[in-house]
C-alpha cells in the first residue's frame, strides 16, 4: 500500500504545471506550489516508513546525495543567519520558494531516486514527456489565437503565467527526449515519436521569444555535438554530430547576414535578436541589477543575505536611472548571481556542486551510459546552465533539475546510507503514528493555512472590486491572521484599500475596528521590517491616504534613508509639505528626486508641479519648455497645482489647450472652463 501510494504521488508530479486555479492569489504559481507541496508531504511520509520497513528503499551513498545535502545545510545556515528569516523560509505568494521549497525539493529527492528503478525511471520520464507534449499542444493553440496567453500577447506560456518558465520547461524536455530516442534507435516507431515530440518542443520554444532558452537549446547542441565527434562507439553518430556542428554554423551565420532584412523585423521573435543592441541591453533590468547583486555580495561575501532578502540589496543599490523599469526586483536575473547572493560564495560553490557532482557521475560513473547518452545529458546541464545565466529558476524547473539528478544519483549509488534493522514493533508503536502525526501537522500548517490566507486575500481583493467594503475588511483581517506565508502581500494590499473601506458607507462601529486592526497590522509590519524600505513605504502611504500625515512622514523620512536613490520616497514627502503649506521645502525635494534622472518625466512633472506650488515661474517656464506640451497639458497634478494657487486664467488656457488636442471631448472641456470662470 504505501510503495503504491508513493507510486502514485510520483506519476502525478508530471501533470502539476496544468494546474491554474483563479481562486487564488497568484493563481500560475500558488496553485502548482501547494498541490506540489501536498504531493510531496504524503510520499515523503510513506517512504519514511517504507524505507524504516525494507532496507532497499533507504537512500543509497553518491557523490550527488552529499552535493544535495550539502547544498541544503549551507542554504539554511544562511537563511538562518540572514537579514528576514521569515521570509527566507517561507518566500511569499509570488515565488513560493523559500527554505520550504528547498526541504520539499530535498524530501523529493530522496524519495524518488530510491524507490524508483531503471524500469521506472524510462516510464516517469515518457509520462513527462507526455505531459509536456499536451503542454506544447495547449501553447500552440496561443500561437494560433485560440488561446490568449496571460502576459505578453506576442509570447506563449502555456499554463506557466510566464514564457520563460514554459521556455525551459521545453528545453529540458526535449534533450530528455533526446535521451530516450538514443535508447530506443532501434525501435523505428519510438524514433520517429521522439524525434517530432522534439521538434514540436522546438517550435515552442521559438515562440515562447526566450533568448535565454533559444542560445541555450543551441549551445547545448553545440556541447553535445562536438563531444559526439569524438564518439568512437558509432561512426554514423559522428558524422552526425558534426553536420549539425556545420548547421548550427550555417543557422548562426544566416541569420546575422539577414537580421535587418524585412522578414526578421516583422517577425517578434527573431526581431528580439537583431534589435538587441548596447543601447538596449542599457534600458534592461539586468544591466542594472547584475552590479547591484555583485555589491550585495561583496558585503556579505561568506554566507550572504539569506533567501527572499534580495530586496535588501536592491533598495541599497539602486540606482536612480532605474525608474525605466519595475519600481522592485527580488530576483538578479541570473540563478548564479542569486545564489551568490543569498547564500555568499559558500552558498554558490554548494550550488555549482550540484552540476559538477551531475558531471561526475555521467563521465565517472562506470559504463551505465553510452557516449552518446553521456554527450546529451552533458548538453543537457549546458543548456539549462546557460539559460539560467539569464534567469532565475522556479518550482518546475527545480523538480526537473532535481529529478535528474536523483536519476543519475540512481545510476550512481554505492552502499545504504543506513542498514540497520528496526523491529516491527517499533515501526508500528512509533514510526507511523510520529510520520502519520507530522504528516498532519504539514499538511495544515505548511499548505491548509497557508492556502486559506491565499484565498482570502483574493476574495478581499474581489469585495473591493464589487464594493463590498464589509466583506473586503472581513477577508483582509482572516488573511491577515491566516499564515506567515503571504503576510507582507496582505498587508501592502490591505493598506492600498484601506481608505476606499473607511469611506464607505459601513457603520462607524465597523470602521473604527477595522481601522485598529489595519493601522496595528501596518505598524507591527513597518517594526518588524524597519529595514525594508518598501515596508516603510506601504507603511507611510497608510497613514496618508488617510490624511494622517505627521503620522505617515517618518515612515516615508525612513525609506528615504534606507533607500537614497529611490524618487518615491521625495515625491511622498514633498507631498506632504505641500499639503502642510511648506511649498519651498516641497520644491526642494522634487528638485532633488528631478535631478537624480533628469530624462525621467514623472520626477519632471512633479518638479513643474512643485514649482507652480512654490511660485517660481522662471522655473515653470525653463521646465514647461523642455517637455512635451501633451504630457503637461493632460496632467491632472498640473491642473491641481493651478487650482491651488488661484491661477484659474491660467487653468483656462490649459483646458483650451486640451480642447485644441482633444476636440473629441470638447464638451467636457468647455464646463470645466465654464466652472473656472464662475469661480
Amino acid at each position: 500500500m504505501l510503495r503504491g501510494v508513493i507510486f502514485a504521488g510520483l506519476f502525478l508530479i508530471p501533470f502539476v504545471p496544468f494546474l491554474v486555479s483563479s481562486s487564488l492569489f497568484f493563481p500560475f504559481i500558488t496553485t502548482k506550489a501547494f498541490a506540489w507541496r501536498a504531493i510531496v508531504e504524503v510520499i515523503f511520509a510513506a517512504w519514511v516508513v517504507l524505507a524504516l520497513w525494507d532496507k532497499q528503499y533507504r537512500p543509497k551513498r553518491s557523490i550527488i546525495l552529499y552535493a544535495v545535502l550539502a547544498f541544503l545545510a549551507v542554504i539554511g545556515l544562511a537563511d538562518l543567519l540572514g537579514v528576514d528569516r521569515a521570509a527566507s523560509f517561507w518566500s511569499n505568494f509570488e515565488r513560493m520558494e523559500g527554505y520550504i521549497s528547498l526541504l520539499h525539493l530535498g524530501a523529493f529527492f530522496l524519495v524518488i531516486s530510491s524507490i524508483f528503478e531503471e524500469k521506472h525511471w524510462t516510464r516517469w520520464w515518457n509520462t513527462s514527456l507526455a505531459a509536456s507534449a499536451i503542454m506544447a499542444g495547449y501553447a500552440l493553440l496561443q500561437v494560433w489565437g485560440v488561446l490568449q496567453p496571460s502576459q505578453d500577447l506576442a509570447r506563449v506560456d502555456g499554463t506557466f503565467g510566464n514564457a520563460i518558465y514554459l521556455a525551459v520547461y521545453m528545453l529540458i524536455h526535449i534533450f530528455v527526449a533526446l535521451l530516450l530516442m538514443a535508447r530506443e534507435w532501434r525501435n523505428k516507431n519510438m524514433r520517429w515519436t521522439y524525434s517530432l515530440l522534439i521538434i514540436f518542443q522546438i517550435i515552442i520554444i521559438y515562440y515562447t521569444a526566450t533568448r535565454g532558452a533559444i542560445l541555450g537549446l543551441l549551445g547545448g547542441l553545440l556541447v553535445m555535438a562536438v563531444i559526439n565527434s569524438m564518439n568512437k562507439e558509432d561512426r554514423s553518430i559522428r558524422k552526425a554530430s558534426i553536420a549539425v556542428i556545420v548547421g548550427l554554423a550555417v543557422l548562426v551565420g544566416g541569420f546575422f547576414m539577414v537580421k535587418d532584412s524585412a522578414f526578421v523585423a516583422k517577425s517578434p521573435v527573431l526581431s528580439r535578436f537583431s534589435t538587441l543592441t548596447l543601447a538596449d541591453i542599457k534600458t534592461q533590468g539586468r544591466y542594472f541589477v547584475w552590479p547591484i547583486a555583485l555589491e550585495g555580495f561583496k558585503e556579505r561575501p561568506i554566507l550572504g543575505w539569506g533567501q527572499e532578502n534580495f530586496s535588501y540589496v536592491f533598495q541599497e543599490h539602486y540606482k536612480p536611472e532605474m525608474f525605466i523599469l519595475e519600481p522592485w526586483f527580488d530576483r538578479a536575473h541570473n540563478i548564479f548571481l542569486d545564489w551568490a547572493v543569498v547564500g555568499g560564495l559558500l552558498g554558490l560553490l554548494a550550488y555549482l556542486l550540484l552540476y559538477a557532482a551531475y558531471l561526475r557521475v555521467v563521465w565517472r560513473g562506470g559504463n551505465r551510459f553510452s557516449f552518446a547518452e553521456k554527450s546529451i545529458l552533458t548538453g543537457l546541464i549546458s543548456a539549462y546552465f546557460f539559460h539560467n545565466f539569464f534567469v532565475f529558476d522556479h518550482l518546475t524547473s527545480y523538480v526537473l533539475f532535481f529529478s535528474l539528478l536523483a536519476y543519475l544519483h540512481s545510476h550512481a549509488t554505492g552502499e545504504l546510507l543506513w542498514i540497520k534493522d528496526v523491529s516491527e514493533t517499533r515501526i508500528k508503536s512509533l514510526a507511523v503514528p510520529a510520520a502519520a502525526v507530522l504528516l498532519v501537522l504539514a499538511l495544515y500548517f505548511v499548505n491548509a493555512k497557508p492556502l486559506m490566507g491565499n484565498v482570502y486575500t483574493i476574495e478581499a481583493l474581489k469585495a473591493v472590486q464589487l464594493k463590498n467594503p464589509p466583506a473586503a475588511a472581513t477577508y483582509f483581517e482572516k488573511a491577515y491572521q491566516a499564515s506567515l506565508l503571504g503576510r507582507p502581500e496582505v498587508v501592502e494590499h490591505m493598506s492600498s484599500n484601506v481608505p476606499s473601506i473607511l469611506g464607505s458607507n459601513i457603520s462607524a462601529e465597523e470602521k473604527n475596528s477595522f481601522y485598529s486592526f489595519a493601522k496595528a497590522a501596518v505598524e507591527g509590519q513597518a517594526k518588524k521590517f524597519s529595514n525594508s524600505a518598501r515596508t516603510e513605504l506601504i507603511a507611510g502611504s497608510f497613514f496618508s491616504g488617510l490624511g494622517l500625515l505627521d503620522d505617515a512622514k517618518p515612515y516615508f523620512e525612513r525609506a528615504k534613508e534606507l533607500s537614497p536613490g529611490k524618487q518615491l520616497s521625495y515625491f511622498e514627502l514633498g507631498a506632504i509639505a505641500i499639503n502642510q503649506g511648506r511649498s519651498v521645502e516641497a520644491l526642494e525635494l522634487f528638485k532633488q528626486a528631478y535631478e537624480m534622472a533628469p530624462g525621467y518625466n514623472e520626477a519632471k512633472i512633479i518638479y513643474l508641479a512643485g514649482a507652480i506650488y512654490a511660485g517660481d515661474r522662471a522655473l515653470e517656464r525653463e521646465l514647461m519648455s523642455g517637455m512635451p506640451e501633451r504630457l503637461v497639458v493632460f496632467d491632472d497634478r498640473i491642473v491641481s497645482a493651478y487650482y491651488a494657487t488661484k491661477r484659474f486664467g491660467d487653468l483656462t488656457a490649459l483646458f483650451g489647450r486640451r480642447k485644441a488636442l482633444d476636440p473629441q471631448n470638447a464638451a467636457t472641456y468647455d464646463e470645466y472652463i465654464r466652472q473656472i470662470r464662475n469661480q
